[in-house]
C-alpha cells in the first residue's frame, strides 16, 4: 500500500552520489555547528557569570559599607557614653568642645549631630517620664531648636527610647514625620544611661534607673550621598525600615521613579539588615547603565558567522580540497574570542580593591591578584608559589593559618585581623577565608587537597577609628591625661595588688589656686594652655608605673601605687612627693609670652585601708584638698578620720540650709544704730536661723556655708527686698532712719545686682537715700574697675555705700578717694579693748581721723560698755551699734517697739 514519493530529478542527480567526501562535509557542518553553538553558550553563560558577579559584588559593598557608616555611628554614641560615666557632670561647653573634637562633618557625614537627653518623672507617677534634650552639639540653627524638646511626645522617638531604656541595648527609631515615598527620612539613634552603679540586670531594674539616653539623628539622603564615593553608581537602592518591602515603610529611595512591585524584572537584590533593634530591608537593582557594561553583539555575529561558515565548510569539503585551513582560521577566531572573554572576566577580578588569594591547607599561594599594587609590595608574580610564612611577618602569617584552618573546620572564617608595615605606617587587614567548591583541579595538588580563597580587607581606618573613640572614651581631649574611668580602673588595680602583695601606696588630689580667676580675666584660651602646662608638669614629675589624670575643669589626681612597705614610711615618702608636686606647680608658667603664676591645694590618701573602695580613696583625697584649701591654699593636707566627719557635717547643714532657704525659714533681725546723744538714727538687719534640732545656728557658722554654696545670692537678695520694704513703711511713717544691709562679694558680682536693687526700690517705693550696702575690704581689691562701676551705678540711684568691719582686710587710702563710699564701721575687734589698750585705741583713733578728713561718716559696732561709748563719742565718732543700745530683734519687733 506504500507508495515511493520521486524526487526532483536534479535534487536525486545532486544528492544520489553519497561519497564518503560529502558524509565528511556534513559531519563536519554538524561538528562546527555544534563547536559554535558551545562557544556562543559559554560566551553567554561567561557574560552573565560577569554581570551577577559585578552585581553581588557591587551589592556586598553597598551592605558593608551602609553597615560600617551605621556602626560607625554607634560607635560615637558608645564613645559619648563613657565620656558621660567617665564625668560627674557636663556642661553645655564641654560638651561642644567634645563632639568639636570629633570632627563629625568630615569623618561622620551624615550624623546631624550628638545629644544627651535626661529623663524627668513626671509629677503624675508616669513610669515614662519626660526625656529632655540637655546637649546637643554642634551648635546648628537646627540643633538649638532641638534644646529643651521632649522627645517622648513624638510616637517613633517614643518608641526606641523606650525600646532602649528597657534592652539596655541600642535602639534606632522608626521614621520621624516622614511618608511614604519621602527620600528624605530622618532617624534617630539611641544608646541609654543609667544611674551610675545601679543595678540593670533585669527589666524592672532598667527601667528604674533609667537616667537618660544619648542619641545620635541623622538623615538616611545625608548618609547615601556621604557614601557615595564607595557606593557603585549605577545600582539604584531603596530602604525599606521593615522586616519585608510589602508591609515596611520606604525611608530611602536613590530614584523617584522606584516601584516596589516593578523594579527590573529580573535582576535584583533585597537584603535584610537588623541595626538597633529593627531590621532594614534593601532593594537594589541595576541601572541602564550598568547593563550598558555587559552589552555586546560581537559574540551573537560571530556565532552567526560560524554557523554560516559551518555550513559554508561543508558545502566546500564537498567542492574542493582547502576546506580544512578554512575551518582552522575559524576555529582560530574562536579561540581569540575565548581569550577575549578571559581577559574581560580577569580584568573584572583585577577591579576588587581588596587582595585576593588562592591558597592550600599549608599556606601555599597558588594565585593572586588585587587592583592595589600599594597593599603588598611586590609583583603578584612574586608570591605564587611560596607561603604565607614566607611573604608575611610571623605574628600575621599566625593569623592567616588560623583562619585557614577556622575554614577547614567550618567551612568558613571571618573576622580575623592581621597587621603590615607597609612604607612607614602599620595597616591593618581582615581576613575572610573560604572553602573553594568545585573547580578544575589545581595543578601539583594531591588526592583530596583543599584549597581556599582568602580575602584581604584594608580595614585601617576603621581600627583607627576605633583607636580613636577609645582615647575619647579613656582620655581627657584637652590635655591627653586619663580620664576619671581610666583612673579609676588602674586604682583599682593598684589597690588590688597593694592588699595581695603587701606595700602601701597613695592618692594626690590636686586643684589649681584661683584658676578661675584667670580663666575669667583672660579668656578660657589662657586657661586651657595653663591646663595644658599643669598636666606637662605633673607627667614629668610622675614616675613610670605612675598615673596622672585630670577628672574636672582644674582637678588632677596622681595615682602612685607604691611608696613603701609600712604607714610610716608612706607617709613620709607622700610628704616628700607632696612638696615636689607643689614646687613643680609654683613656678611662673609662660603663655603666649605673659607669666602667669598659679599654685595648686593638694589633699593626699594612702592606701590600703581597712575595706575601703576606690571611690571611697578617691573621696578622702577631695576632702583632704578641700581642707588644704580651707588652711589657705597652696597647702598639702593627709587625710584623716575626723575629716570624713567634719565633711558629713558640712554636708548636713548645707542640706538642712537649703531647705531653711527654700522654705523662707531664715529670720530677719534688727539691730539698733545710735548717734552720739543717744538717739535712734538706724538699723542693721542681720539674718538669723532657728533649726528645729540645733537651735540657733551661729552666722559665722551657716554664712560661710552659704557663701561656698551660692545660697547667699538668694538669701542677700531677699534681705535686700526686706530692707526696702522696711524703709517704705517707715517713710510712710514719717521716720527718717537708715538700714543697712551686708552684701557678699559673690552676691555683688552677680550680673544683674544693679537691677536687682533697682527693682526693689522701685516696687516698693523706698527713699533709695536711707539704703545703706555694707561691702567687706575684700570686695575692693578684687576687679577693680568693675567694682567701681557697679558702685557709681548704685551711688546714682541714691543708695550710700558703707565699708565693713575697716582695718582688718587690705586698708588702703587709694580706695577710699577714689570709690564713692559713705561710712565707715570699725570693727568690734578694736572697739572692745578700747579705750584700757593703747594700740587698739589708737587704731579707733586713727580711723576716726582719716573719716575725718575724707568726710566719711564712722559707726563703731560691738559697743558693749559705758565706758567704749564715751571714748568713741569723746573722738566724735557719728554712730554706735552694740549690746549697749540693743540686742538684735526681729524685725517685725523692732518695728512694732516704733510705733509703741
Amino acid at each position: 500500500m506504500n507508495k515511493e514519493v520521486a524526487a526532483p530529478r536534479g535534487f536525486a542527480q545532486h544528492w544520489a552520489p553519497w561519497h564518503p567526501g560529502m558524509i565528511a562535509a556534513v559531519v563536519l557542518s554538524l561538528l562546527l555547528l555544534a563547536v559554535t553553538y558551545l562557544v556562543w553558550q559559554g560566551v553567554e553563560r561567561a557574560r552573565d557569570e560577569r554581570r551577577l558577579q559585578a552585581f553581588a559584588l557591587s551589592v556586598d559593598r553597598v551592605v558593608s559599607n551602609l553597615s560600617d557608616r551605621i556602626a560607625a555611628y554607634e560607635m560615637v554614641l558608645r564613645g559619648v557614653k563613657g565620656y558621660y560615666e567617665g564625668s560627674d557632670s557636663i556642661d553645655q561647653q564641654e560638651f561642644q568642645a567634645y563632639v568639636e573634637a570629633l570632627h563629625l562633618p568630615q569623618t561622620r557625614p551624615g550624623l546631624q549631630g550628638v545629644a544627651l537627653l535626661s529623663r524627668v518623672a513626671e509629677s503624675t507617677g508616669a513610669r515614662t517620664g519626660q526625656a529632655l534634650i540637655t546637649h546637643i552639639a554642634p551648635q546648628t540653627p537646627e540643633n538649638q531648636q532641638e534644646l529643651g524638646q521632649d522627645a517622648m511626645l513624638q510616637p517613633a522617638r517614643r518608641e526606641a527610647l523606650l525600646r532602649a531604656r528597657d534592652s539596655g541595648t541600642l535602639a534606632l527609631s522608626g521614621p520621624l514625620g516622614s511618608r511614604e515615598g519621602n527620600a528624605g527620612s530622618s532617624l534617630v539613634m539611641y544608646l541609654p544611661l543609667y544611674a551610675r552603679h545601679a543595678a540593670v540586670d533585669t527589666l524592672a531594674q532598667r527601667r528604674q534607673n533609667i537616667a537618660g539616653w544619648v542619641a545620635a539623628p541623622f538623615r538616611m539622603d545625608d548618609v547615601i550621598q556621604g557614601l557615595a564615593r564607595e557606593l557603585d553608581s549605577d545600582l539604584a537602592l531603596a530602604i525599606h525600615d521593615g522586616p519585608s518591602v510589602a508591609g515596611g515603610v520606604l525611608v530611602f529611595a536613590s530614584r523617584t521613579d522606584y516601584a516596589p512591585h516593578a523594579v527590573n524584572g529580573g535582576l535584583e537584590a533585597v537584603r535584610s539588615y537588623d541595626v538597633g533593634g529593627r531590621r532594614w530591608t534593601l532593594v537594589l537593582y541595576p541601572l541602564p547603565s550598568f547593563e550598558q557594561r555587559f552589552e555586546g553583539s560581537t559574540h551573537h555575529l560571530v556565532a552567526l558567522l560560524g554557523a554560516a561558515f559551518s555550513l559554508l565548510a561543508g558545502w566546500f569539503v564537498g567542492q574542493q580540497v582547502n576546506a580544512r585551513q578554512r575551518a582552522m582560521a575559524l576555529a582560530r577566531e574562536m579561540t581569540r574570542e575565548l581569550r577575549r572573554t578571559r581577559d574581560e572576566l580577569e580584568a573584572t577580578l583585577n577591579a576588587v580593591p581588596d587582595l585576593l588569594f588562592e591558597v592550600d591547607a599549608q599556606g601555599g599561594i597558588h594565585h593572586y591578584r588585587s587592583a592595589r599594587a600599594d597593599l603588598i609590595g611586590t609583583r603578584a608574580q612574586a608570591l605564587v608559589g611560596r607561603t604565607l610564612g614566607d611573604v608575611l611577618p610571623p605574628a600575621a602569617a599566625a593569623e592567616c593559618m588560623a583562619a585557614l584552618d577556622e575554614a577547614a573546620e567550618y567551612g568558613y572564617s571571618e573576622g580575623r585581623q592581621y597587621s603590615l608595615d607597609i612604607g612607614g605606617s602599620q595597616h591593618w587587614f581582615e581576613l575572610s577565608v573560604a572553602c573553594k567548591q568545585g573547580g578544575a583541579p589545581q595543578t601539583g595538588a594531591g588526592p583530596g587537597q583543599r584549597h581556599f580563597i582568602a580575602l584581604s580587607r584594608d580595614v585601617t581606618r576603621r581600627h583607627e577609628a576605633e583607636a580613636a573613640m577609645y582615647r575619647l572614651a579613656y582620655f581627657d581631649a584637652l590635655t591627653g591625661l586619663p580620664n576619671r574611668r581610666l583612673l579609676l580602673q588602674r586604682l583599682q588595680d593598684a589597690l588590688v595588688t597593694a592588699q595581695q602583695q603587701g606595700g602601701m601606696g597613695a592618692l594626690f588630689y590636686i586643684d589649681l589656686d584661683n584658676f578661675k580667676e584667670i580663666n575669667d580675666a583672660r579668656g578660657h584660651g589662657v586657661g586651657d594652655g595653663l591646663l595644658v602646662q599643669v598636666a606637662a608638669r605633673l607627667q614629668d614629675a610622675a614616675g613610670p608605673q605612675e598615673t596622672v589624670a585630670r577628672l574636672g575643669s582644674d582637678e588632677f589626681v596622681m595615682l602612685v601605687p607604691r611608696l613603701g612597705d609600712g604607714p610610716s614610711v608612706a607617709r613620709e615618702q607622700a610628704c616628700r612627693r607632696a612638696q615636689q608636686l607643689r614646687e613643680c606647680l609654683d613656678a611662673p608658667y609662660d603663655l603666649g609670652g605673659v607669666h602667669y603664676g598659679s599654685t595648686g591645694s593638694i589633699g593626699v590618701t594612702l592606701f590600703p585601708k581597712n575595706g575601703e573602695a576606690v571611690e571611697d580613696l578617691l573621696r578622702e583625697a577631695d576632702t583632704a584638698m578641700f581642707c588644704a584649701k580651707d588652711r589657705g591654699r597652696n597647702q598639702v593636707c593627709f587625710f584623716e578620720q575626723d575629716m570624713h566627719a567634719a565633711a558629713q557635717e558640712r554636708l548636713a547643714l548645707l542640706q538642712d540650709l537649703k531647705s531653711a532657704v527654700d522654705n523662707d525659714a531664715l529670720l530677719t533681725y534688727a539691730q539698733p544704730q545710735v548717734d552720739a546723744a543717744g538717739q535712734l538714727i538706724g538699723a542693721e538687719l542681720l539674718l538669723r536661723w532657728p533649726h528645729p534640732q540645733r537651735g540657733f545656728v551661729p552666722p559665722a557658722q551657716f554664712i560661710p556655708v552659704a557663701e561656698q554654696a551660692g545660697l547667699i545670692v538668694r538669701m542677700g537678695a531677699r534681705v535686700i527686698q526686706q530692707a526696702c520694704a522696711t524703709l517704705a513703711e517707715l517713710h510712710q511713717q514719717g521716720r527718717a532712719l537708715s538700714i543697712s544691709v551686708n552684701v557678699s562679694p559673690r552676691q555683688f558680682r552677680q550680673a544683674d545686682f544693679v537691677e536687682q536693687v533697682r527693682a526693689a526700690l522701685h516696687s516698693t517705693g523706698a527713699p533709695a537715700a536711707l539704703l545703706t550696702l555694707e561691702v567687706t575690704e575684700s570686695l575692693l581689691v578684687e576687679n577693680w574697675q568693675d567694682t567701681a562701676r557697679r558702685m557709681h551705678e548704685l551711688v546714682a540711684l541714691g543708695v550710700r555705700f558703707s565699708i565693713d568691719d575697716f582695718g582688718t582686710g587690705y586698708s588702703s587710702l587709694a580706695y577710699l578717694k577714689r570709690l564713692p563710699l559713705y561710712e565707715l564701721k570699725i570693727d568690734r575687734s578694736f572697739v572692745q579693748d578700747a579705750p584700757s589698750d593703747a594700740n587698739d585705741a589708737a587704731i579707733v583713733q586713727a580711723i576716726l581721723s582719716v573719716a575725718r578728713h575724707l568726710r566719711l561718716r564712722v559707726v563703731a559696732e560691738g559697743v558693749e560698755t559705758r565706758q567704749q561709748a564715751d571714748f568713741l563719742i569723746a573722738h566724735h565718732c557719728h554712730g554706735l551699734q552694740g549690746y549697749l543700745f540693743g540686742l538684735p530683734q526681729p524685725l517685725r519687733d523692732w518695728l512694732a517697739g516704733l510705733k509703741g
